[in-house]
């Protein structure tokens, strides 16, 4: 499926509450949803750095969005199968609420891609946040809601990266180029929900020298050893116009 055509300046940012409460729910209701911009795939036949070039998104936009069948570990249970062929998804921390007028409509769940098998698999920079209607969104049949999850996935950029960690070169090429679409692409909303705290709202303070040196006729003297009853002669001293 080709890329979606997209006016310039064009970034898909949406919020969790979006993701869920318009986007989850209409794929799951069977609504129409205005812009067909997340494609379906089944994401666990495909390793991470195979799934940017399964999205309808512009190649510089450092998420991708897909629609995915919820594959059964079990045939009776409700864990979810998350491997692929070269690793699996691992969750991470609790499951979080999404809410939309004051009420949950749905799970958000965190997991990072390992290389290998478990348990001896190597964690890698790939995430994902899959997300999961609540039953009591679902117009239709019971447990229709589990038929699909949204996944956002993106890959952390660290700052070096460490000789020891072995990356196939798939992955190594596709970092190269995510790298540099990052340096490109200065116009990347970075404080979409969930992805940056804002400095100004921060407790940063800024250190404020409080202390000078005062020149009067040829001497100096710290403003920080003159007491209130000294500034006088300072004052006296001075010509005014």
């Amino acid at each position: 499926m080709a890329p979606v055509a997209l006016p310039p300046g064009f970034r898909f940012h949406p919020t969790d509450e979006e993701l869920v409460a318009y986007y989850l729910k209409r794929k799951i209701n069977g609504h129409k949803i205005d812009l067909e911009i997340i494609p379906e795939i089944d994401l666990y036949q495909f390793e991470p750095w195979e799934l940017p070039s399964k999205s309808l998104l512009p190649s510089n936009d450092l998420e991708w969005y897909f629609f995915s069948p919820r594959d059964r570990k079990y045939p009776n249970g409700s864990r979810t199968n998350r491997a692929t062929k070269a690793g699996y998804w691992k969750s991470t921390g609790k499951d979080r609420k999404v809410n939309s007028q004051m009420r949950a409509v749905g799970m958000k769940k965190t997991l990072v891609y390992y290389q290998g098998r478990a348990p001896n698999g190597h964690r890698t920079d790939w995430v994902m946040h899959e997300y999961r209607l609540d039953e009591g969104e679902c117009e239709i049949a019971s447990g229709l809601q589990d038929a699909y999850a949204l996944c956002r996935v993106f890959k952390k950029t660290p700052t070096t990266i460490s000789n020891n960690i072995a990356t196939s070169p798939q992955e190594h090429s596709f970092t190269s180029i995510v790298q540099m679409a990052s340096d490109q692409s200065s116009s990347i909303d970075i404080y979409s929900e969930g992805r940056c705290d804002d400095f100004e709202s921060s407790d940063y303070s800024v250190p404020i020298e409080r202390c000078s040196t005062s020149f009067t006729h040829g001497s100096s003297s710290s403003l920080c050893d003159i007491g209130d009853g000294q500034w006088m002669q300072y004052l006296n001293e001075e010509e005014f116009c």
